[in-house]
């Protein structure tokens, strides 16, 4: 049984940078912005079409345009998306150990049969906005404005592919402050976390 680590974050909060760390002390896989491009090549849809649409629902504006249109063969773009990651990530499952960041990971795999650990990141604004600031280059303004409209994007990917809420506890079987632990002090907890269930 293959075992898989997916983790849901708040943008910020370092579920790339932890989600790297944590593959490399386990010799996992690790998946996330390169499903897109796996994604294009499997679609045969360009990459940037689909970077954009990357974890953002489709507006309810598109399917009332489609109901009028009379089409039942379109999708959204985000649809189309949402259904060849899904895809993409089963079969990942399938041939090996990975850490898979968002795209609804947690949900896609609830039922396929390996060992999976559900990890839900997150930290206060200010040390958000700080990690986002300085990486991308920008003020904190522009940080903490860029921090809202991703949340408030992944919330409403989430909560339109799932039948859950977005960061709601439930969903995880863990939960960890990445601001209090650290990067590296993160992934530790959440490679020991892994390595405590094989046994």
């Amino acid at each position: 049984m293959n075992k898989i680590i997916t983790i849901g974050r708040q943008f910020g909060s370092g579920g790339r940078d932890i989600g790297k760390l944590v593959a490399e002390k386990l010799g996992f896989a690790f998946y996330d912005r390169d499903l897109i491009s796996i994604a294009a090549e499997k679609s045969g849809m360009s990459k940037a079409v689909l970077t954009e649409a990357d974890e953002k629902a489709a507006s309810p504006w598109v399917y009332a345009a489609i109901g009028q249109s009379g089409q039942t063969n379109f999708l959204p773009t985000n649809d189309t998306l949402f259904a060849v990651q899904s895809q993409i990530i089963l079969d990942i499952a399938k041939t090996e150990n990975a850490v898979i960041v968002g795209r609804c990971a947690d949900y896609i795999l609830r039922e396929a049969p390996v060992e999976l650990l559900n990890v839900y990141l997150y930290a206060s604004d200010a040390a958000r906005v700080k990690r986002v600031s300085e990486r991308l280059g920008i003020t904190e303004q522009q940080a903490l404005q860029k921090m809202k409209r991703h949340d408030k994007q992944r919330k409403l990917y989430y909560d339109f592919y799932t039948d859950r809420k977005w960061a709601a506890h439930v969903n995880y079987h863990l939960t960890l402050d990445s601001e209090k632990f650290g990067d590296e002090g993160t992934a530790a907890i959440i490679a020991a976390a892994m390595n405590a269930k094989r046994t």
